[in-house]
């Protein structure tokens, strides 16, 4: 009898229950929604909820404008954030550019040096060989020089020589004749 009793208390409850769930609209929040973007689910006043998902995090009003606000601060930062890369991408484009740009210009600029360098190896090579074809003149044009110098210097003593040779032989005539008259 207990237990009729019990049981059919248990089933009065459970009727007057079910008929309160009966009269509002269940909610049902599949589990899919763990997964969803956008704005979160308003959840209203005396309705009945059954949540299929494994989490459920319950905020205010208050504190879901905060986390929209923070939210949204950051796509503006995220915004600004894209906007610095791209221009620094931008600008690292341009300095790897112009990097290639400076290496063909060096590469132009030593090839020139290397050509400079050349003709002025070769223009050294041939100042050097006129100096020495110079050099050997100068030698040759000394060495005749001295060569001149010592036929004239021989030719000076062999016309004074002579000069002398006519002089004695002049005094000799002279005394001669003069003695023989």
């Amino acid at each position: 009898m207990k237990n009729l009793f019990f049981f059919l208390l248990v089933f009065v409850i459970s009727i007057s229950f079910g008929q309160d769930i009966d009269g509002q609209k269940v909610i049902e929040i599949p589990e899919s929604y763990a997964n969803r973007q956008g704005e979160p689910l308003t959840v209203k006043k005396d309705s009945l909820y059954v949540f299929r998902t494994p989490n459920i995090y319950l905020v205010n009003a208050k504190s879901f404008l905060a986390i929209k606000n923070v939210y949204l601060s950051t796509l503006e930062q995220d915004k600004m954030t894209k906007s610095l890369i791209e221009k620094y991408t931008e600008t690292l484009g341009r300095n790897i550019e112009l990097e290639r740009q400076l290496k063909i210009n060096f590469k132009t600029s030593d090839s020139l040096d290397l050509e400079v360098y050349k003709r002025m190896q070769t223009t050294l090579a041939n100042t050097e060989r006129a100096l020495d074809f110079t050099l050997s003149s100068l030698e040759k044009a000394s060495n005749s020089l001295e060569i001149v110098e010592k036929n004239a210097k021989r030719q000076r003593r062999k016309s004074t020589f002579e000069k002398i040779l006519f002089a004695l032989g002049g005094v000799g005539i002279g005394v001669l004749v003069g003695v023989s008259l």
